[in-house]
């Protein structure tokens, strides 16, 4: 993908939803493992993802072997996990909670179209400042599948255990398989224009809707609702790079922000704004090419929200956060182009 003069580079790769991203050239030790569920006399669990989530077992927390952090240590947990699930129309994975009476971790496992052999995968990190397990005694093991939707699809679920690992304030290395990265590059800062609408900014016509239709997007991206996230985007999708069409449900499903939990967090931190057609042009020539197959159009909307208000920075491996959007016949907002190929 070539670098263009905007500030779009994404690198698209299976991804999935994360509380906490930890880079491959980190190091770190690994100072316990608990089998939550799943031993040789343990049937497994049948997964249907038209059911929900599904109880699994319950855990005692209170002996679990695994010793403190050292002070100037942090903890990070992932699972590794042994299901199968039949074959897909489009990415499908197993989803696994622990409930407790305070926080309720997800952790999510690589998303891919089949997985009809047993497999045994890892899921993202979770980060906590404490011990995951030190806040209450007993919890409960909760599991689901996810897949398409109108697609149904029925799995097996073996065995879960928990790691954690530790590391320092040096260069740490996390051992094992991790789940790949999405990059997200910018060549340029974004810059200020008198057109570019603040969100507060009613002065053009159907802006409230539209900046409540594209901060409604971003939420379901945060708080991993795919119906929704899948259901705001026109079939098909266009890319930004090049303009080509991108199926639907062919887009990878967004991944977390560290630090952000919900719709209201967002907008505490990041600085996100509403451009017209006649700023895009402006921004990105390019797009209105008559050598791309697709071009925005004079209605279109450029919300830009990945803007960091603390740091002044990007998030890594976010790509939802930039897109076009218009409104359909029926005078409803759906995004219709996003970074990517």
């Amino acid at each position: 993908m070539k670098l263009h003069r905007y500030m779009l580079l994404v690198m698209i790769v299976p991804a999935f939803i994360s509380t906490a991203l930890l880079k491959a050239e980190s190091t770190g030790h690994l100072s316990g493992r608990i089998v939550l569920f799943g031993d040789s006399s343990s049937p497994p669990v049948l997964l249907d993802s038209e059911r929900g989530w599904v109880p699994i077992t319950a855990i005692d927390w209170s002996d679990n072997g695994i010793p403190k952090p050292l002070e100037n240590e942090s903890r990070r947990w992932r699972l590794q996990t042994s299901y199968e699930h039949g074959p897909s129309s489009g990415p499908a994975t197993v989803q696994i909670r622990l409930r407790g009476p305070q926080q309720v971790p997800t952790f999510t496992h690589p998303w891919s179209e089949g997985a009809d052999r047993r497999a045994d995968a890892y899921s993202n990190w979770y980060e906590d400042e404490g011990s995951l397990t030190a806040s209450v005694n007993r919890g409960y093991i909760e599991a689901r599948l996810i897949a398409p939707p109108r697609s149904p699809l029925k799995g097996k679920l073996y065995s879960v255990a928990l790691e954690a690992w530790d590391i320092g304030s040096g260069p740490q290395d996390f051992g094992g398989p991790a789940g790949p990265e999405v990059e997200l590059a910018y060549t340029r800062p974004l810059p200020t224009l008198m057109r570019g609408q603040s969100p507060s900014d009613d002065s053009t016509p159907d802006m409230e809707a539209a900046t409540n239709f594209a901060l409604a997007f971003v939420e379901s991206c945060i708080t991993g609702s795919l119906p929704d996230y899948y259901r705001a985007q026109a079939d098909p999708v266009r890319s930004l790079d090049d303009g080509k069409a991108i199926p639907r449900y062919r887009l990878n499903p967004p991944v977390g922000i560290p630090g952000i939990a919900d719709l209201d967090d967002y907008k505490r931190r990041f600085d996100y704004r509403l451009y017209d057609s006649e700023t895009i042009r402006e921004l990105f020539p390019e797009w209105f090419s008559s050598q791309r197959p697709w071009n925005p159009s004079e209605a279109s909307l450029l919300f830009m929200g990945h803007k960091d208000r603390l740091s002044g920075a990007f998030p890594s491996g976010v790509d939802y956060l930039v897109f076009l959007m218009e409104q359909n016949e029926s005078g409803e907002w759906e995004i219709v182009a996003r970074p990517g190929s």
